[in-house]
This record gives C-alpha cells, sequence and structure tokens, in this order.
C-alpha cells in the first residue's frame, strides 16, 4: 500500500515537471524570457507632458505701421539685449528710427487735393444757407399770393358765401385751415423724397408714357355763382356793392326819366299855347330820349354784370385761390428737389473731405511711428513676442539699414515678471486639458529647478500653422502660467511641462504596454506558474507611463510587457462571433418579409 501510495506521488511530480517544461515553451517560445511587470498598488498621478518655450504673459510690441508697398528702411535701432530702464521712458529714449523720407513726400503730394476738398466741403456748405434762404423767400412769396388770392375771392362775394362756397369745394377757407392744408401737403412731399421708396418704385412703375397725361378741371367751374344771385346767399361784398350801386343808378335814371316825361308833357301844352317856340319843344324832346336811353342803359348794365360779368369774375378769383394753393405746394416740391440735389452734393463734398482728413491723419501717425521711443522698461528683443519659422521667415531680420514690411514686428519689449511656457497639446489629450489644472515647469537650462504653474488658456481650435506640413498632425496652443518671478528664466527657453490631470489614491496600475484590446475588450496576458493566462480587465485612467486597472488583476499579479509569438486570438470565439452576424440578419430579413405591404413602401 505505502508503496503504491510513494509510486504515485512520484508519477504525479514528474507529470507536473512535464507539463511545466511544455507549457513555458508554447509553440517554441520562452515565456520566461519575455519582459514582466508586477501590477502595483498606491497612488498614481495622471499626467499630460509636454515640451515648449518659455514667452513673456505681457510684452510691448512695436510693429511697423508705415504702409508704404516698398517698405521702409531701419535707419536706427537700439542693441538687442539693451535694458531699458525708468529714466530712458521718462526721457523718451529712441529705440528705433525709420525712413519717413517716402512718407514726407506722400504728405507734400496730398496737401494739394486736400485743399481742393476742404475748399469744395466749404463752398457745398454756403451753397445749403443760400439755397435754404432763397427757397424760403420763395414760398413765403408764394404763401403770400394765396393769401391775397383767399381775401380777394372773400372780398368779392363775401366772406360767409366764400366760406360756404370753400367748404362745399373741400378746400381751405381760412388762415388756420390753410396752414393745415400745407401741412399735410408738405408731409406728402416729404414722403415722396423717400429714397427707399424711390428705389422700389424704380423697380415696380411702368415708364411714363407723356401723351397719357390729361389736365384735372378746375373746381371753381363746378361752381353756379348765378345761383347766388338767385338765392341771395351773395355776402356783403364788392359785387353786392356793384350790384347795389348799379340799382340806384337804374333808380336815378327812372326818376329823371320820369321828370323829363312830365316837363315834356308841360312842353307840349305850352307849345299849344304858343308860349314856347318849336325849338324849346325839341330840346324837352330830345333830354327826354336822353333820360330813356339812361335808363335803358342802367338795367342792361344791371343785368349784364348779374348774368355774366359776375360769375366770370367770381370763377376768376376761385380759379386764381385754387391755382395759388397749387403754385404753393408746387414751389414747396421744387424747392424740396433742389434742396435735395444741394444735400447730396454737400454730402458727397464731406465724404471726400473726410476721407482726405482721414488719410492726412493716417500718413500724419505714419510719420509719427517712424519713431519709436521707450514706454516701458525692460530687455529689447529683435522680433516679436510669437515669431517661429512659419511666421519669421516671410520677413528680413531685424538690423539698421534693413527693410521692413507692413506689419512686421520689429522690437519687443517682455514683461519679466509675468513668465509662462507656450505647449501645443495633441488632440488626444486635448480633452483631459482644463482651465486652472496645477502644471510644474522644468526648464532645461536648469533642470534641477521644478516651477509650479496653472493652465492660463487653452485654444478652442487646432494650430493651422502646426497642420501645414503635416495635415494629420493636430495641436491645440495652450499657456501655463509660471508661479513666482525668477531671475534665471529668460523668454525663449526650452522647457518641459507635467500637467497634472488628476491625482488617483490607492488604485491598481500596470504598465500601459501591458494592456491589449481586442474587439473593444482590454486584457492583459497574466504570467503562471505553467505560462501565461489572457485576461480580461477593466481600466481606467492613465497617463504615459501607466494605466489605472478597476477590475481583472490583483496587486502583485505579474503581467506580460509583450504580447506572446503563439498567442492567436480564441477561434471559437471568432466562429461565434461570425454565427451571431449571421443569425442576426437572418432575423432581420424575415421580420421584413412578414412587414405588411405599406410598411415595406414607406
Amino acid at each position: 500500500m505505502k508503496k503504491w501510495m510513494i509510486s504515485g506521488v512520484a508519477i504525479a511530480v514528474v507529470a507536473v515537471a512535464l507539463i511545466g517544461v511544455f507549457s513555458s515553451k508554447r509553440g517554441g517560445v520562452d515565456v520566461d524570457s519575455l519582459p514582466v511587470a508586477a501590477a502595483q498598488q498606491g497612488d498614481l498621478v495622471i499626467d499630460v507632458l509636454e515640451g515648449g518655450n518659455i514667452q513673456a504673459l505681457n510684452y510691448l510690441e512695436f510693429r511697423n505701421e508705415v504702409t508704404a508697398s516698398s517698405g521702409v528702411k531701419i535707419l536706427e535701432i537700439i542693441d538687442e539685449g539693451y535694458m531699458v530702464t525708468e529714466e530712458d521712458v521718462a526721457n523718451g529714449k529712441i529705440l528705433v528710427r525709420l525712413d519717413p523720407s517716402q512718407l514726407e513726400e506722400e504728405i507734400v503730394d496730398h496737401d494739394v487735393e486736400f485743399q481742393q476738398t476742404e475748399a469744395a466741403y466749404a463752398e457745398a456748405k454756403q451753397n445749403i444757407e443760400i439755397e435754404e434762404s432763397e427757397a424760403l423767400s420763395d414760398i413765403k412769396a408764394e404763401r403770400q399770393v394765396l393769401r391775397f388770392a383767399l381775401l380777394d375771392f372773400q372780398k368779392f362775394v363775401g366772406a360767409e358765401a366764400a366760406e360756404a362756397t370753400l367748404k362745399k369745394l373741400n378746400l381751405p377757407y381760412d388762415n388756420e385751415s390753410l396752414t393745415l392744408y400745407e401741412d399735410e401737403a408738405t408731409e406728402l412731399i416729404v414722403k415722396s423724397f423717400d429714397t427707399e421708396r424711390l428705389a422700389q418704385s424704380a423697380k415696380s412703375d411702368e415708364e411714363m408714357n407723356p401723351y397719357n397725361l390729361e389736365a384735372e378741371g378746375s373746381l371753381a367751374s363746378e361752381v353756379n355763382f348765378s345761383a347766388f344771385l338767385e338765392n341771395e346767399i351773395l355776402g356783403d361784398g364788392e359785387a353786392e356793392q356793384t350790384i347795389r350801386r348799379m340799382k340806384d343808378e337804374a333808380l336815378v335814371a327812372a326818376s329823371e326819366l320820369s321828370v323829363k316825361e312830365e316837363s315834356v308833357q308841360g312842353a307840349q301844352r305850352l307849345y299849344g299855347r304858343e308860349f314856347i317856340t318849336r325849338q324849346t319843344l325839341d330840346n324837352e324832346l330830345v333830354s327826354l330820349d336822353k333820360a330813356k336811353l339812361a335808363l335803358q342803359r342802367s338795367e342792361t348794365e344791371l343785368e349784364l354784370f348779374r348774368d355774366y360779368e359776375f360769375p366770370k369774375e367770381a370763377e376768376k378769383m376761385l380759379s386764381n385761390y385754387e391755382e395759388a394753393l397749387l403754385s404753393l405746394i408746387r414751389t414747396k416740391r421744387e424747392e424740396m428737389a433742389k434742396m435735395s440735389q444741394i444735400y447730396a452734393r454737400f454730402r458727397s463734398a464731406k465724404r471726400r473731405y473726410e476721407l482726405q482728413l482721414k488719410k492726412r491723419e493716417n500718413l500724419e501717425e505714419q510719420l509719427a511711428s517712424c519713431i519709436i521711443r521707450a514706454e516701458l522698461p525692460g530687455l529689447v528683443a529683435y522680433g516679436g513676442a510669437q515669431a517661429n519659422y512659419y511666421t519669421s521667415r516671410y520677413y528680413d531680420g531685424i538690423s539698421s539699414g534693413a527693410t521692413l514690411k507692413t506689419g512686421q514686428p520689429i522690437i519687443t519689449i517682455p514683461n519679466m515678471s509675468e513668465l509662462g511656457v507656450e505647449v501645443n497639446i495633441h488632440e488626444s489629450h486635448v480633452k483631459k486639458i482644463e482651465l486652472g489644472q496645477k502644471a510644474y515647469i522644468t526648464a532645461e537650462s536648469v533642470p534641477d529647478m521644478k516651477l509650479e504653474g496653472r493652465i492660463m488658456k487653452v485654444a478652442v481650435l487646432p494650430d493651422s500653422n502646426a497642420s501645414r506640413y503635416n495635415p494629420s498632425l493636430k495641436v491645440y496652443p495652450a499657456t501655463i502660467e509660471i508661479d513666482g518671478t525668477h531671475e534665471f528664466l529668460k523668454p525663449g527657453m526650452s522647457a518641459k511641462v507635467e500637467i497634472i490631470v488628476k491625482e488617483l489614491e490607492d488604485v491598481t496600475y500596470v504598465p500601459v504596454q501591458s494592456i491589449f484590446v481586442e474587439e473593444s475588450e482590454h486584457f492583459v496576458f497574466l504570467k503562471t506558474f505553467g505560462g501565461y493566462e489572457r485576461r480580461k480587465v477593466e481600466v481606467g485612467m492613465h497617463n504615459s507611463d501607466f494605466i489605472e486597472v478597476t477590475s481583472g488583476i490583483d496587486p502583485g499579479e505579474e503581467v506580460i510587457l509583450k504580447m506572446p509569438d503563439d498567442y492567436e486570438p480564441p477561434k471559437v470565439q471568432i466562429a461565434d462571433q461570425t454565427k451571431k452576424k449571421q443569425a442576426d440578419s437572418k432575423t432581420a430579413a424575415k421580420d421584413a418579409e412578414s412587414q405588411p405591404k405599406s410598411l415595406k413602401n414607406a
């Protein structure tokens, strides 16, 4: 019995040893030779490492503001590296002097054109005042003619008859209604000069045909003035006075005729008794005929006036009043049209003057910019604060005698008390970066000094210059502000930045190269006693070296850092996935066939 147990244990040991030997060399690969690392438990810092250049966050940059197409030359420039002091700022020390000769010639040439434009502008302004005065005088004269025409009509037919007639014709009848009429007409005229409405009417209105114009009839011709006398509605006016005078004259003529008739009868009786001569009787008969003619003339004049002269004069005066109304509006329209032209010429002259004035001011500003004086203490650096290969290669080097292009940076004076690092964040890390995150900065010139800082700015869009020569490269410029002031830091120094994204406490983590992915599933190769084991894991955040493992392995377990050469994905898993996809497609086809025709058509 004991011998059987001892022999059994020995056989088992040998079998295990043989299994270990064969399993440690799967497919001829020695698992012990693969690199491994143990899963660790502890704190894990999630960071992003980038390199960049130290720059001043605030700086004073001077650029070339001269817009000459051929550029402008540097006559004098202060040495790069010169330290501008407070005394230099107070004294206005000259840092750069540019060649102003071309600008001075342009200013001289521009003076002639500017003076002509200024004179035209002054003339246009004076013309407005002159034309306004003349327009007001013309309108005043027309307004006076209108009032006189109304007074003449009122004087002829009487105030009450004139008012009744004008109201019936819907015409102004007194000073108050005249003012209202003129205001309404003026408002309509102003609307007709609206440029927006004119533009619309120019698109929609058909071309006017002068042969289609018809004159409107006069309102005065529609009034029956004869009814004034028949209905006795004529007022106490000039016409009424004329009628009264003619009636009086006819009455006097009738009285004189009666007297003459009695005188002739007496003369005839005396002649029959031969108290008077025939000549005396004939004289009396002639006087009688004259009296009859005088009465007939007076009556005829009265009838002519009533039937012809009165309607004619009344209609004429009312027509004159109508014409005066139209003439006032016509005059206002003509004067407004004339003033519109005057104002248009004035605005045009004013616009040209403003453009010339702006050009003159711009030339003077450019001339003043040819001398750059010290405005802020600090270190003088040539070029711009953000100069790099993509921009500086278009400009000549800054030196005395160099030609500058418009907008080219000349010198920069950085504020050394506020420094930062300009870095480019790769698109794979940009989602992790937030404003205010802590960062550690190490200048390459002083590697033993680690400085602290904060994320100050992150670009919303990728840098277009960085992808100009590599379209697949997407980086986002970011600025890290360095805390405190450090004298050993200088703008332009290279630096490394470690951005702290998150600090994980007491987590399990492994090297990032030990994590593999298949079909969106994360797994590791766990080293076992007999070889290795493929194990599925759940992962969390990671940095450039380590990745958090939330489940699947325990601290201390060893993971292989390289995929074994003999590893093949499980074929069963692949076959199952293929069968599942085929089954899903068949199910979908059956469902489609079972649907009603209406849904299929839809």
